[in-house]
């Protein structure tokens, strides 16, 4: 059992019905994207509009807070594109998926020893790899007794 466009519509909870009544879905009507002046039958009721008789901004006929209700309840029922253009589009998945993040929740401070640890680990690796070359240069009689140690090496064969 399909319903009809009629039924459906009769449906929606009476917030999102009434407003569809007076600014009527997409396909049958389109709605600007930025602001405009009042007069503008495009004009869309979740921005602010300007007055060109008298020079000044007039607010939106729809708050960001009733706006995003209206949105929500739209989009529970799968019809959130036939809403005019929302100023302010970040809800849901949307909204957790394009976080920008803070860098200390990205990658921690730490202690200056922390920071620095690596590089002291790889600089105490390179001391120990170069340690003969660094004895020999402060005491040349360490290269013979270096000769003798490799002399007397047990190998298996």
């Amino acid at each position: 059992m399909s319903l009809t466009p009629k039924q459906a519509f009769n449906k929606l909870p009476q917030r999102l019905h009434n407003f569809f009544i007076k600014y009527p879905p997409r396909p049958f009507a389109q709605y600007a994207e930025k602001p405009t002046n009042i007069q503008d039958p495009n004009m869309n009721p979740f921005l602010p509009n300007k007055n060109l008789d008298s020079g000044r901004w007039q607010e939106a006929k729809y708050s960001l807070r009733r706006a995003s209700d209206l949105f929500k309840m739209a989009y529970k029922f799968g019809i959130q594109d036939l809403l005019p253009p929302l100023p302010q589009k970040r809800f849901f998945e949307d909204k957790y998926e394009n976080k920008k993040w803070m860098k200390g929740v990205l990658k921690q401070k730490q202690q200056v020893w922390e920071r620095k640890l690596p590089e002291k680990l790889q600089a105490r690796k390179e001391a120990l790899e170069n340690m003969d070359q660094t004895i020999i240069a402060a005491r040349p009689r360490y290269k013979k007794q270096l000769q003798k140690k490799e002399q007397r090496k047990n190998t298996w064969f």
